[in-house]
């Protein structure tokens, strides 16, 4: 029978709780969609409900196989499911491109290189992680659970992460200069979420610098905290609920 410390513990308990949170908010973006009819909110789930199963799914059924039967999930099926994660940002790519670029005559240009992107980035980690998994990262010494990332790793996700960023700040920004104060103010809220995932995914990249209970402080409060929040206020801030709208135009 495997033991495990405390933090183990908390670290599979948190990524139940996140897995649940975002599964739940997908399946609101899809309900969305359903009511409305409106691509942008079908894009948007998929964006959260691949990307929340590719960074959990893996590491949580790896923790329960191994407290069950003790025996580890190869890395090499870890790190696939993990690579999806950033290729699920095709999703906001076309979401992007008819919430910004429905008018720019280059639309499709546009985001064909930005899909190509990724495309091009997740051929480059599939084809190292089959060649060997040791150019993916390390697990931690039971092996369930990423510990750090390669160079190469880093630099593939940083590279995603900030086509992903660069487009979203885009968007933030035409939302926060238009003269409608209830669009102004989904600007505000997904410009926090912005941030908060920002700080969570640079986490990740930094953990490596971290020794003992403080590596583990700073992957709960910092990587999964944060992470949880901003998936909240990224739904909140594209479907503005009715006492979200109600509550804070009045002060506006």
């Amino acid at each position: 029978m495997v033991s495990f410390e405390w933090y183990e513990i908390t670290l599979f308990v948190f990524l139940v709780l996140y897995l649940a949170v975002t599964l739940i908010l997908a399946i609101l973006f899809f309900q969305k969609y359903h009511l409305v009819k409106q691509n942008e909110f079908l894009y948007m789930g998929l964006l959260v409900f691949i990307f929340s199963l590719s960074n959990t799914l893996q590491w949580i059924i790896s923790f329960i196989v191994l407290a069950t039967t003790g025996i580890t999930l190869h890395p090499t099926f870890l790190y696939a499911i993990q690579g999806i994660s950033s290729l699920s940002v095709i999703f906001w790519f076309l979401g992007f491109h008819k919430l910004v670029l429905s008018n720019n005559p280059m639309r499709y240009l546009i985001t064909g290189i930005l899909i190509s992107s990724l495309i091009i980035i997740g051929f480059i980690y599939y084809t190292a992680l089959f060649i060997d998994y040791s150019l993916i990262g390390t697990l931690d010494p039971k092996g369930w659970t990423p510990l750090t990332w390669t160079f190469l790793t880093s630099t593939l996700l940083a590279l995603a992460y900030l086509v992903f960023f660069s487009t979203f700040l885009t968007f933030v920004i035409k939302a926060l200069n238009t003269p409608d104060t209830k669009i102004q103010l989904k600007g505000k809220i997904l410009l926090i979420a912005s941030i908060l995932l920002a700080v969570s995914i640079l986490a990740t990249f930094i953990l490596a610098f971290f020794q003992g209970i403080l590596y583990w402080i700073v992957t709960f409060s910092i990587v999964h905290v944060a992470r949880i929040v901003a998936f909240i206020l990224f739904y909140i801030g594209f479907t503005l609920p009715k006492f979200i709208e109600k509550r804070f135009l009045k002060e506006l």
